[in-house]
């Protein structure tokens, strides 16, 4: 005789799967029920008696859309799909349990793959986000739900830009490079270069110089905030070596020179986060070289730079880890 002994696992709206078995409440039959009710399909797990050797009739008097038959005695579960999957007749497949595995793990797999295999043939459960209460899922065995991981802050950070500086020899292009460190989320110290691939030009009646700029220093930022824009203010000190060529007119010779000085900076950015790991950033920065750079012609100034200078970047910043 075929009588029922449980309660529907899911919402009404889900299709109908039957688990069917001797032993009801054994933990395997309870673990299967709730995980294929996890996936979102309605579960209702009845007594199968003696007398009950025909499966697909049985399919037919619940009116499920499925039908699992559990031997665990025999350590096998078979599968009946109902003709309403639109495949033909109803169709059997028999899965074996692995005796190695434990009993709740069985499970798992089981419904993993009666769940593949129903979708493949057009039942597929009903997308859901109502989650068993907790009480309920201990008492089957399953652990409570726990939240999605957040991903891990990177504090170290890795930043390139491309951007422009003017300070007294026009306005010359610049490629930076930052390696950032984040001791806290709101505070980062860094240490950064930038170097001109273009020259800039000073000319004059007795001649000329061309001016390349490298400098190299650290920053400590502060980041206000950090949102889904992240906004930094910050202070930096930097070394800036200024490399001059000059070519002259007769009777003046030209030469080479070169000078480092010192120089403080202010700056301020904004942040767009792409990812967790990728941001694109946007920077602005004015600061002052101590003492100012002169650029000097036939014994005469021709031009100074670094009093003050300032300039913008545009680049990318990556989480290193």
């Amino acid at each position: 005789m075929f009588g029922w002994s449980a309660r529907a696992q899911a919402a009404d709206t889900g299709p109908l799967v039957v688990v069917v078995t001797s032993s009801p409440d054994a933990p395997f039959v309870r673990r299967l029920a709730a995980e294929l009710s996890l996936f979102g399909y309605r579960v209702e797990v009845a007594m199968r008696a003696a007398g009950d050797n025909d499966l697909n009739d049985l399919l037919v008097r619940t009116g499920g859309a499925a039908l699992i038959a559990v031997d665990q005695g025999r350590q096998t579960a078979e599968v009946i799909v109902g003709e309403q999957a639109g495949a033909g007749p109803a169709r059997h497949e028999r899965e074996r349990l692995d005796p190695r595995r434990r009993a709740d793990t069985n499970a798992a797999v089981l419904a993993e793959r009666f769940r593949a295999r129903l979708t493949e043939l057009g039942i597929a459960p009903r997308p859901t986000s109502v989650l068993l209460p907790r009480e309920e899922l201990v008492q089957l065995g399953l652990p409570p739900p726990q939240p999605a991981p957040r991903e891990t802050e990177r504090r170290l950070w890795l930043a390139a830009a491309i951007g422009g500086t003017s300070g007294g020899v026009g306005v010359l292009p610049d490629l930076q490079l930052e390696l950032r460190a984040f001791p806290v989320p709101w505070l980062s110290t860094s240490a950064f270069g930038k170097w001109s691939p273009i020259a800039g030009e000073v000319s004059s009646r007795e001649g000329a110089s061309k001016v390349r700029f490298l400098a190299g220093g650290v920053l400590i930022d502060v980041y206000a905030v950090r949102r889904q824009l992240v906004v930094n203010v910050g202070l930096g000190a930097m070394l800036v070596s200024a490399s001059m060529r000059g070519r002259a007119a007769l009777p003046y010779v030209g030469r080479d020179d070169s000078v480092l000085v010192p120089a403080g900076m202010f700056e301020t950015g904004a942040a767009l986060p792409l990812s967790p790991r990728v941001s694109a950033e946007l920077r602005g920065f004015v600061g002052a070289c101590s003492p100012r750079i002169g650029v000097r012609i036939a014994g005469h100034t021709a031009a100074e730079y670094g009093l003050p200078f300032f300039g913008a970047s545009l680049g990318v910043g990556v989480g290193l880890f």
